[in-house]
C-alpha cells in the first residue's frame, strides 16, 4: 500500500502544504466531535452510531501506543501533536460510551431485551463492543499493510459522512441530529478526499488513485443525503421532543 519512508519523503518534499492540510483536519475534526459532544449532552442522542464511537477509539487508542514510531521514526511535528489529540480523543470516546449507557442504552440494544435494558447489561455490551473495535482495528492494520493508520484514519472519516444518515433513517426525527453538524462533515469530507491539497493525497501515492476518488464520492454522497434527509424532518420543538425540557441544538 504505501510505506512509512515513502510518507516522510513526500512530507519533506513540502513540508509546509502538508502541515497546512494536517492542521485543516484537526480543525475540522474537532469542530465535528465537540458539535457531536454538545448534542449528545444536550438532547441525550449521539448524532453518530456507538459503533461509530468504539471504531473511533480503536483508532485513539491504537494511535496513542505507536508513540516510538511518530516520535523516533517519523519525527514530524504534526504526528506528534497528533498523538497528543488522540490522547484527548480516547478520553472523549469514554465519556461518549458512558453517555450511551446512562441515555441510549434502549435505542441501542432494546431490541436484544424483553424489557428495559439495565446499566449492567449495557456497560457490558458496551465494552465489548469497544474491547472488540481494538482487535479488529489492529487486525485490519496488520492485514491491509497499513503502518501509519492512514487508511484507518480516512474510514473514520468515511464513517462520519455516511453513518449519520442510517441514524436519522432511524429516528425519523432531528432529535440528535443536527444540520450544522452536517455541514461541518461536507467540508471535512470534501477535504479528506480533495486531490492534491489534502493531507491524504500529500501523503501517498495511494491515495491518488481512481479508487480513492470514488470512494470520496460516495462519501460526499452520503454526506450531503444527511442534511437533506434532516431537513426534511420537523423542526425541533418541545411536543416532539423525546424527553420534557431537553435544549435544542440546530
Amino acid at each position: 500500500m504505501y510505506t512509512i519512508d515513502e510518507v516522510v519523503s513526500r512530507t519533506a518534499e513540502n513540508p509546509t502544504a502538508f502541515s497546512i492540510a494536517a492542521v485543516m483536519v484537526w480543525v475540522i475534526g474537532f469542530a465535528q466531535y465537540f458539535y457531536a459532544i454538545a448534542l449528545q449532552i444536550r438532547e441525550k442522542l449521539s448524532p453518530w452510531h456507538f459503533y461509530q464511537h468504539a471504531w473511533y477509539f480503536a483508532h485513539d487508542l491504537t494511535f496513542v501506543l505507536l508513540f516510538h514510531q511518530w516520535f523516533y521514526e517519523v519525527d514530524f511535528w504534526t504526528f506528534k501533536v497528533m498523538w497528543a489529540g488522540c490522547i484527548v480523543f480516547v478520553f472523549i470516546e469514554l465519556y461518549c460510551l458512558y453517555r450511551s449507557v446512562r441515555h441510549e442504552r434502549d435505542e441501542l440494544w432494546g431490541t436484544y431485551s424483553d424489557g428495559p435494558v439495565s446499566e449492567r447489561s449495557a456497560w457490558t455490551r458496551g465494552i465489548t463492543y469497544y474491547v472488540l473495535a481494538v482487535a479488529l482495528f489492529v487486525i485490519a492494520r496488520i492485514a491491509i499493510g497499513d503502518p501509519m493508520l492512514l487508511t484507518l484514519t480516512m474510514s473514520t472519516n468515511f464513517m462520519v459522512a455516511v453513518f449519520p444518515l442510517l441514524i436519522v433513517q432511524r429516528r425519523r426525527s432531528r432529535w440528535g441530529g443536527s444540520i450544522v453538524l452536517g455541514w461541518f462533515v461536507i467540508v471535512g469530507t470534501l477535504f479528506t478526499f480533495a486531490p492534491r491539497i489534502g493531507y491524504w493525497t500529500q501523503a501517498a501515492a495511494v491515495f491518488n488513485e481512481p479508487g480513492y476518488f470514488f470512494l470520496g464520492a460516495i462519501a460526499v454522497v452520503g454526506a450531503v443525503w444527511n442534511v437533506v434527509a434532516t431537513a426534511r424532518l420537523p423542526r425541533k420543538t418541545a411536543q416532539n421532543a423525546p424527553e420534557p425540557a431537553l435544549r435544542p441544538m440546530p
